[in-house]
């Protein structure tokens, strides 16, 4: 039997990932720069287990080289309570966006530069915007936004489980993935997650959108 694909957050070192294929991908945007969509690529060769960087120094990126025995402090300090707990909610046309901002990755899905998805609630019952709501959410990588009916089960696309590495960005792991902490314990799983890869997060292990604070390229 085969065993269940998860990664493991390893001591200020890299995450540890089994049964997961690990594919490039990069957020296509319009002229004005806005995010659009995803392009994903094919998986790169790679056995069953790998190790990714997460101290962002790797010259064999997203692969680890061990550079993060030259001094990185991956303590994880986020939140190990459930996300539902954080979630402020943004009701609308019997449907609920919620929102826990301290997952933000700053993928930008979620502003078009002419409104944001949490506007886009007063009318979500005008032709076609409920569909572009679920498209938003959908493509948000770190699981900030989700929408949900009221009372009802959230709205999440199905995806494969694997591991996007975000050009220039993090990783964005999805599928209900299973990730463990240093000392063994899970967090939360979740069907978008996005797992820091520059190394300058403040909330690890995941990503709260500092590469882009400090230029990360990879």
């Amino acid at each position: 039997m085969e065993a269940e694909p998860r990664i493991q957050v390893t001591e200020d070192g890299p995450y540890a990932a089994r049964g997961l294929s690990v594919r490039p991908g990069t957020i296509l945007k319009t002229p004005q720069g806005e995010p659009v969509e995803w392009d994903i690529g094919e998986p790169y060769p790679a056995g069953a287990s790998v190790r990714l960087c997460r101290c962002g120094r790797s010259n064999t990126k997203p692969f680890c080289d061990d550079s993060h025995l030259d001094g990185f402090d991956g303590e994880e300090t986020a939140d190990g309570a459930p996300t539902a707990g954080r979630r402020t909610p943004t009701p609308g046309g019997g449907w609920v966006l919620t929102d826990d901002i301290s997952l933000c990755s700053k993928a930008g899905f979620c502003n078009d530069g002419t409104t944001t998805a949490w506007d886009r609630m007063a009318i979500i019952d005008a032709p076609g915007q409920r569909e572009r709501i679920e498209g938003i959410a959908a493509r948000c990588p770190s699981g900030r936004i989700v929408l949900l009916q009221e009372e009802g089960a959230p709205f999440e696309q199905e995806f494969e489980q694997e591991v996007v590495v975000e050009k220039d960005g993090p990783y964005w792991v999805r599928g209900g993935v299973r990730i463990e902490s240093a000392d063994g314990a899970a967090w939360e799983t979740r069907n978008r997650v996005t797992l820091c890869r520059c190394g300058r997060s403040a909330n690890k292990p995941f990503c709260d959108g500092s590469h882009k604070d400090v230029g990360f390229e990879g």
